[in-house]
């Protein structure tokens, strides 16, 4: 079993405020490092937030093509940092081997979405349902509540119902864990969807496809190359998803949305 560790710790920081500076406590992120080895070597040392572990190797290797489900996972051990994982079949090279996985996603060893195959999916949703799902992951984001400086990604069924949450100090860790989750327990992606605080750039928008999730929806941006691997993937891609009443943290002011709104880049008939 992996050892639940605390995801935050409290500081003491010189806080301004009105016009003044004091000393005041405030919480900060912790960022552990994982090393993952893969058949006996050294694939990568992940930095990450503690929490999910198994979810993250899992989905990691997944996302990065070194196997096709969690069937192909042999055993799996973790240890304080530290992951061994034992595939059916090896597809480490010694120029694959060794990197530093970082907040922003780190080196990608996948070949890219040449390989992917097209999303099939007959859901529809409501943006209500959308709606709804972005407020319960930051309801439940009790990391970036206390510490401000985590990502979050929730993976909801049709009607806005959460399956599965995870937040961590990067986008692209939050991805791997929920993948993971999929992964672990057989959910069917095919009638679910994925909101998630990050960009959708090109490498995150690629992970979601392979995974073969046909909704994903962020409170932010999407990249163009992000939106052209969606259109040729079939993904429903949403951004800047805001209800009435989401608070947007700016510099040292917070900006209440007064109306909502979001952008749907891709698949709008779903």
């Amino acid at each position: 079993m992996t050892e639940q560790l605390a995801s935050s710790r409290k500081v003491t920081a010189n806080q301004l405020s009105g016009g003044k500076f004091s000393a005041a406590e405030t919480n900060v992120i912790i960022e552990q490092e994982l090393m993952i080895y893969v058949n006996g070597t050294r694939l990568a040392t992940a930095s990450l937030a503690p929490g999910m572990e198994k979810e993250f190797v899992t989905g990691y290797l997944f996302g990065q093509g070194f196997i096709e489900s969690a069937a192909d996972i042999m055993s799996l051990k973790i240890t304080r940092g530290t992951a061994e994982a034992t595939l059916k079949n090896s597809r480490i090279s010694s120029s694959a081997a060794n990197y530093r996985i970082v907040s922003g996603g780190g080196r990608s060893a996948y070949s890219g979405e040449a390989n992917i195959k097209p999303i099939k999916s007959d859901i529809t949703i409501d943006k209500q349902a959308i709606f709804k799902a972005m407020n319960t992951m930051f309801e439940n984001a009790s990391l970036y509540k206390t510490t401000e400086g985590a990502h979050a990604a929730g993976f909801f069924d049709a009607k806005g119902k959460l399956i599965c949450m995870a937040e961590d100090i990067g986008r692209h860790n939050t991805l791997d864990k929920i993948t993971g989750y999929i992964l672990l327990n057989k959910i069917d992606c095919t009638k679910a969807c994925l909101v998630i605080t990050g960009r959708m750039a090109s490498e995150m928008v690629t992970k979601i496809c392979r995974c073969g999730i046909p909704i994903a929806a962020t409170k932010t941006a999407v990249t163009g190359e992000g939106l052209a691997i969606a259109k040729k993937c079939g993904l429903t891609l949403i951004g800047f998803v805001r209800d009435a009443g989401t608070k947007i943290n700016t510099d040292m002011d917070v900006r209440v949305i007064q109306q909502a709104g979001m952008k749907i880049y891709s698949g709008a008939e779903r």
